[in-house]
């Protein structure tokens, strides 16, 4: 039986997580790193679900959040940028008492090199899935491909709160297109508007000079990020990448497959 669980691990930050009722409720031990999931842009906490079943079956323990403006979170997006979003990963970080792998899909990849360098010695390992990597002084609205990127600004302007929401149709097809029509609108309704500042905050750090041992996943059948942009994201961050076969949300459409990655790596970290 699978029940949402809601902790507490440090004053006034809360934590939700997907479990498996009592296979959950473990003592903490330092030795095996603890994953923290972080989602990409217009998901939630909740897209990580079927991975963290799969992960706490391993037992590896793991957090995945709702990003401000994203999922559950109800602050105001009109003005959030990455700041904010390395503001929560920080504060995620420093609520858990083991060391951690940070897990990252998709626009979480903006995020990372700021996250990692202020929490360099929390952190022993890094998994960038499908995300979109920036150099220093890049924006991640440079890195999106040049037909969709006018869709990005014309999407913020029609909306009250400077945010953006893609169609279902558009959704499916970059998404997860390997989901059948019904199982894609039951995804597709949980999606909330992603805020547009984000993409347009250059990034301050050099990924390549990050002082944490990195991994890239490239999906093979990625509508998203295709193989070729993905590539180049790999190289911005100075690997080179594992391939595997899946779409956008990897998570979400193989989570099995995403859970064994992050398995792998969490025992490769605690052998160190």
């Amino acid at each position: 039986m699978y029940k949402f669980c809601l902790l507490f691990c440090a004053p006034q930050i809360p934590v939700f997580i997907w479990c498996v009722t009592d296979n959950c409720k473990r003592s903490i031990t330092r030795s095996v790193p603890h994953a923290l999931l972080v989602h990409g842009g217009s998901h939630g906490a909740w897209c990580w679900a079927d991975v963290q079943q799969y992960l706490c079956n391993e037992g590896v323990d793991s957090t995945a959040f709702d990003l401000p403006g994203s999922g559950e979170d109800r602050t105001p997006r009109a003005n959030l940028d990455i700041d904010a979003y390395i503001a929560a990963c920080i504060s995620q970080i420093d609520a858990i008492d083991q060391d951690v792998i940070l897990v990252g899909h998709s626009l979480a990849g903006l995020t990372f090199p700021g996250v990692i360098a202020q929490r360099a010695a929390r952190i022993v390992h890094a998994l960038f899935i499908a995300a979109l990597v920036t150099s220093r002084g890049e924006r991640g609205i440079d890195s999106i491909p040049t037909d969709r990127r006018p869709s990005y600004y014309e999407m913020a302007e029609q909306s009250p709160d400077n945010s953006l929401l893609p169609s279902f149709e558009a959704a499916w097809d970059r998404f997860f297109p390997s989901l059948d029509k019904h199982r894609a609108q039951q995804m597709y309704e949980r999606l909330t508007p992603q805020p547009l500042g984000p993409y347009l905050q250059a990034n301050s750090v050099e990924p390549r000079e990050l002082n944490v041992p990195s991994t890239f996943v490239v999906l093979e059948e990625d509508r998203t990020f295709p193989v070729p942009v993905a590539r180049d994201f790999a190289q911005k961050l100075g690997v080179d990448p594992i391939i595997r076969p899946g779409d956008h949300c990897w998570m979400i459409t193989d989570p099995q497959r995403c859970a064994n990655t992050i398995v792998e790596l969490v025992h490769s970290e605690r052998g160190k």
